[in-house]
């Protein structure tokens, strides 16, 4: 029975809305997950405060017309990306910005117009000073191309070159005046003559002399020189070159009886100077009395070149090197020599000759006495126009200077051997100077170039480095990004647009093609 009733029982059906089963039966409120309340303190103060005061509206506003400014199309990077939701395609200079190096750039990702502006003229500003900075540096070294600086103060004096002593007489016999000039004019005498005839020399009073404390005698490196003023002097290490470690070079001088009665001397003058430079009125000196003991102690001071000085030209590095110029007397180059030679060659152009113990060719004539007048008249207008006549006689770009500082005791009654004398002999005008280093170092100087390419390279990477942030990768992005890139592009587009045009051809053949067949 069961069976039979459950399968003659009908089937039921349930009517179901589904419209009304899909909505929901309560109204649905969205919970966030966390309900974070607004802070309420001093920002929200001051936001209620510039709101009071309409700042913000302002704030607004302003930004609002810069973005409504007409800008050219130059500047067109300038204005603000309007992202409405669809997908724009980046310009270069996005591109660019997003991935440049250089400082400031990547603010212009994202920015309003008004930032952009802003950045963009700070950018101006610094690229404009970093290149003011860089012309100034470039001036100043067209300016002085050459500087010099202390190379060394550990420089051993042993290899610096000694200078030339050379002893001249304080005063001579009576100097020329116009009986002797006349008796002179009278007795036929040339000039030359009558300054022998009135010099003493100096040299055969020199009796004993001493190089580095050496037993061997120095008097045959004793040679007699005359100097510009035309004096009568004995110089040693004149034209040489002498090295000494630290005991240096002493002599004895002792004049004769006959020599005390001629000369008004009360001493002697003791001159220091390059070897190769020839003694004038100018160089430096010190007086040493008679019957003294003098120590003159030296400090050199060595002036070099680099190898960088050479690839400027004469007028850049305004002095010469020691062969560059050939003079008359030495093969070494010196002002001070060239200077005299100039003064000669001038006084040969206006009088005809050439004063005698001065700086001349085999060639020149030797004035007289009766040209004496003109040679001193050249010298007064020379003195009184105050002009040095333009000889092209630039400094060397390689000396030694020598400075000197001196003891000097007078020792009363000296005798030949130094001895006190205590008997009634007359003293014998003994003099005894040593002339010797001070230090066993010297202090080298070093005349390099201002600037050459290595040192504008740093000084061209610092400034822009320190204004902008730029570096050889900075440029390199910069030439990619201004002609690599825009070329890569243009070839890109021609290459489709050619693409194109193939397929266009080879269907319109085909079209032809297939025409007459249907």
């Amino acid at each position: 029975m069961s069976t039979v009733s459950g399968e003659d029982s009908p089937t039921r059906f349930y009517l179901v809305n589904f419209e009304n089963y899909l909505r929901p039966k309560q109204s649905i409120k969205c919970q966030p997950l966390q309900r974070f309340k607004k802070p309420t303190g001093r920002t929200t103060n001051l936001y209620r405060n510039l709101k009071r005061l309409k700042i913000l509206r302002w704030y607004h506003s302003v930004s609002k017309r810069f973005e409504e400014l007409p800008l050219p199309k130059f500047l067109g990077f300038l204005r603000a990306r309007n992202d409405d939701g669809l997908c724009k395609r980046k310009t270069g200079f996005e591109i660019y910005c997003e991935m440049a190096s250089i400082h400031g750039f990547h603010i212009f990702v994202g920015a309003k117009t008004w930032q952009r502006i802003l950045w963009w003229l700070l950018i101006c500003n610094a690229v404009l000073l970093s290149f003011i900075l860089v012309i100034m540096s470039l001036s100043m070294s067209r300016e002085t191309p050459i500087i010099r600086f202390i190379d060394t103060m550990m420089k051993p004096t042993a290899e610096v070159p000694f200078p030339a002593v050379t002893i001249c007489g304080f005063n001579t016999k009576e100097w020329m005046n116009s009986s002797l000039i006349g008796k002179g004019t009278k007795g036929n005498a040339s000039w030359l003559e009558l300054l022998e005839d009135l010099s003493l020399p100096i040299c055969p009073q020199i009796k004993m002399c001493q190089w580095d404390n050496r037993m061997v005698s120095c008097l045959d490196k004793l040679q007699p020189i005359w100097t510009l003023d035309q004096r009568p002097c004995c110089s040693f290490n004149y034209n040489q070159q002498l090295f000494s470690s630290h005991l240096g070079f002493s002599f004895v001088l002792r004049s004769n009886d006959e020599i005390l009665q001629t000369s008004k001397s009360a001493g002697f003058e003791v001159l220091i100077h390059e070897s190769h430079e020839i003694p004038n009125g100018a160089t430096p000196r010190i007086f040493v009395p008679r019957e003294s003991d003098a120590h003159i102690m030296l400090r050199p001071y060595v002036n070099r070149f680099t190898k960088n000085l050479k690839g400027l030209s004469l007028q850049k590095r305004a002095c010469y090197f020691p062969t560059e110029r050939r003079l008359i007397l030495s093969d070494v180059y010196n002002q001070i020599n060239c200077l005299a030679e100039c003064r000669s060659k001038s006084i040969l152009k206006s009088c005809g000759c050439a004063p005698p113990k001065s700086p001349i060719e085999k060639s020149w004539p030797i004035c007289d006495l009766k040209q004496m007048q003109c040679v001193i008249d050249f010298d007064h207008d020379e003195i009184i126009s105050g002009e040095q006549r333009n000889c092209d006689c630039l400094p060397p770009c390689e000396f030694n200077r020598y400075e000197f500082q001196s003891d000097i005791r007078f020792v009363k009654g000296m005798i030949n051997n130094s001895i006190v004398n205590t008997s009634n002999e007359e003293p014998t005008n003994e003099v005894r100077v040593r002339v010797y280093y001070d230090s066993a170092i010297a202090e080298e100087l070093l005349l390099d170039v201002f600037e050459n390419w290595l040192t504008f390279i740093g000084t061209f990477g610092g400034i822009t480095g320190l204004f902008m942030g730029c570096s050889f990768v900075s440029v390199f992005e910069l030439i990619f990004f201004s002609c690599v890139r825009p070329t890569c592009n243009w070839l890109t587009r021609q290459q489709i647009l050619w693409r194109r045009r193939r397929n266009q051809r080879v269907g319109i053949t085909e079209a032809r093609s297939l025409g007459p067949a249907n």
